[in-house]
């Protein structure tokens, strides 16, 4: 529904305490940081403490790339609905506007978001990883 709201610019019910894309990006980023990252890190932590003579699965690396993409796209459209929100690109225009007008270039920002996103999530929680592993000994 909030994605919705969002999507078509419905103004802000009468009593309610967040506007749709406040709403929207509070339940986003919590997803996020209860399930999202926090399933990233065990995938990643059993794929790194698998032993030696055994093989990580194939699917094992398919559900990783679908977490960190997925979460990465969780972002992403944060980030893009934030920029394409037409309030706020009226308010403060030197801070929103890197989304362009075309659609071949939103197309391209908004992959290369989901894409940024996702490397930097791998990257993060390997870092926690290793640490921890490290941690252990």
């Amino acid at each position: 529904i909030d994605a919705y709201r969002v999507a078509t610019g419905a103004k802000q019910d009468a009593g309610t305490a967040l506007d749709a894309i406040t709403e929207l990006t509070f339940m986003k980023s919590i997803e996020m940081f209860a399930e999202a990252i926090p399933g990233v890190i065990i995938q990643l932590m059993a794929i790194a403490t698998t032993t030696e003579g055994d093989e990580v699965s194939k699917a094992a690396w398919f559900s990783l790339a679908v977490s960190a993409i997925t979460t990465g796209f969780a972002s992403a459209t944060i980030s893009y609905d934030f920029d394409t929100n037409p309030k706020g690109r009226a308010a403060a225009p030197d801070f929103y506007g890197y989304v362009p007008s075309s659609a071949m270039g939103r197309s391209v920002v908004f992959a290369s978001l989901i894409l940024m996103s996702a490397g930097m999530l791998l990257i993060r929680c390997m870092t926690i990883v290793v640490l921890g592993l490290i941690g252990g000994r």
